[in-house]
């Protein structure tokens, strides 16, 4: 398995989906969003795992997407 570039959480949006929830995880940089299911019983954990280890998503896509969680201040963030 290999991991991704280091990263910090920037937002992540969660989904229900067969077998579980999947997170989708914009970082602080970088070109991708990364994707990936909640294994562990910790959100803050599976969320740090995600941007790790977690499939590359489209950028543009997950800034469509309803944010659950913002991890630091954003320009966006009411």
């Amino acid at each position: 398995m290999s991991t991704n570039e280091e990263n910090k959480p920037k937002q992540v949006t969660w989904f229900n989906g067969c077998g579980g929830r999947i997170g989708i995880v914009i970082g602080e940089k970088g070109d991708f969003a990364y994707i990936g299911m909640a294994l562990r019983h910790d959100e803050d954990d599976d969320v740090d795992h995600i941007i790790k280890y977690g499939a590359k998503f489209p950028l543009d896509a997950a800034k469509l997407l309803p944010v659950s969680k913002y991890y630091t201040k954003t320009e966006n963030q009411t």
